[in-house]
């Protein structure tokens, strides 16, 4: 998930500690911010119903957030046996397991399951918070059966591109991000062994009553700072302000709502058998 103006540089990697922290804290906020999150699980469940095998014994929902996909899963036609929800914030575990099915709270860089675990994979804007995006998906193909399915998404150079300009017009600390390159997701998958892999990439543009809607809504998301320098962000009332300013400028709306874009890629491939 996105930064909020206390971002960390692109070269840092994120502190797990504060990811878990800040999405912990987030769990109970986190429903009434989180329009684009339930739009865009509902297409990766809508994908999962259209790829998956006709039978699935376990389906790993990998970052489960307050659980709108696994809930999506179980709701629709060809609903796995069981949904698996894991997440590395507890709280986030206890809210978004399907009732009745196993919740685990892990890191998904390192899963915690044996190789071969799941008929399929499927995951939410939680793969932008890993450190290495390469790494984190071939520890996911590793967790799959031969011939297993990964539906994943995740958000993409471009997102938050209004609050990244004015960020940089205001001289903040950091930037919105650090969201990967399209070119890089796609050779992460095909490092990660997939066959028939695919990045299909979708912008989306929705509208915020203002800048400071937009700032609320990612810290209650949970999505604030996670590198080590996080405090070195705008910070202050005057901060803010200045913050404001350049974002409506930045998008020429000088009143009222104003643009929030989110560049959604949707990560698809199958494990060779």
């Amino acid at each position: 998930m996105p930064h909020s103006p206390e971002t960390c540089p692109p070269e840092e990697v994120f502190d797990k500690r504060a990811v878990r922290r800040d999405f912990a804290r987030a769990a109970a906020t986190y429903d009434r911010h989180a329009a684009l999150q339930r739009r865009v699980a509902a297409e990766v469940a809508e994908l999962y119903r259209g790829l998956a095998p006709t039978h699935a014994a376990c389906v790993l929902d990998l970052g489960c957030g307050t659980g709108y996909v696994g809930r999506d899963l179980m709701a629709g036609t060809a609903a796995p046996e069981a949904v698996v929800a894991l997440d590395l914030a507890h709280p986030m575990t206890r809210r978004g397991r399907v009732p009745g099915h196993p919740a685990v709270t892990g890191d998904a860089d390192r899963l915690p399951f044996v190789p071969g675990a799941f008929d399929a994979v499927v995951s939410s804007l939680t793969l932008q918070w890993a450190n290495d995006l390469r790494a984190a998906l071939r520890g996911i193909v590793a967790t799959l059966r031969p011939g297993g399915l990964l539906i994943a998404s995740t958000l993409l150079a471009g997102t938050l591109r209004e609050l990244d300009t004015a960020l940089r017009r205001t001289g903040g600390a950091g930037r919105a991000g650090p969201f990967l390159e399209t070119s890089d997701a796609e050779a992460a998958l095909a490092s990660a062994g997939l066959a028939g892999y695919e990045c299909r990439t979708v912008l989306e543009e929705d509208e915020a009553p203002g800048p400071m809607a937009v700032l609320r809504d990612l810290k209650g998301l949970g999505a604030v700072a996670k590198g080590p320098d996080r405090a070195r962000g705008l910070r202050g009332r005057r901060h803010l302000d200045s913050l404001c300013r350049a974002y409506r400028e930045t998008t020429e709306r000088p009143a009222g709502p104003v643009p929030v874009t989110w560049h959604v890629g949707y990560l698809v491939g199958w494990k060779p058998f």
